[in-house]
């Protein structure tokens, strides 16, 4: 009964407002560009981290990283990576996003792993836990690497990609 009255309630030219202004922005693409969206989210705020807004000192793991570039254009790295992700959500296709996803992680797992290995016991006595870091990073390499296979199957399999609600073949 409430709906009802609510309903009566408001002007029907802001029902129609709301309605235009829905339909001119762009919709994130289901599932996947929601999973899209919370990657760009993580990419960011790495870009935030490394950028050089944030006076904190590097981790003593990126010392491999730090030997390919500096910090803050591996900063400018990841807002490209998060911002690619984001567009991507919008969009069918997601493999050149995930791919520098990938890539990024990938290259920053080995630093940490390069770190364990050269020193597998801190000076002060306690064990290098960098390892972990380097799983965890390792570990969103390898789900961004599957989820933009099980996304993007490529030419071999049209009628797995399409658009939320489209019909395919076997309609």
């Amino acid at each position: 009964m409430f709906s009802r009255v609510k309903k009566y309630l408001r002007p029907k030219w802001m029902c129609k407002v709301r309605r235009n202004a829905m339909d001119m922005l762009p919709k994130v693409y289901g599932p996947r560009g929601t999973i899209m969206l919370g990657k760009g989210i993580i990419c960011l705020c790495f870009g935030f981290a490394y950028i050089g807004v944030l006076k904190t000192a590097p981790s003593p793991g990126l010392d491999l990283v730090i030997r390919i570039m500096p910090l803050p254009l591996w900063g400018v790295l990841w807002f490209i990576a998060g911002f690619m992700l984001i567009a991507a959500a919008f969009r069918v296709d997601h493999s050149r996003a995930l791919g520098m996803l990938t890539a990024m992680l990938s290259i920053w797992a080995l630093s940490y792993i390069d770190y364990f290995g050269r020193v597998p016991v801190l000076p002060n006595g306690n064990d290098n836990t960098a390892f972990l870091f380097a799983a965890i990073l390792a570990g969103m390499a390898l789900s961004a690497a599957g989820i933009a296979r099980m996304l993007n199957h490529g030419k071999s399999h049209p009628e797995i990609i399409v658009a939320p609600g489209e019909a395919t073949s076997d309609d």
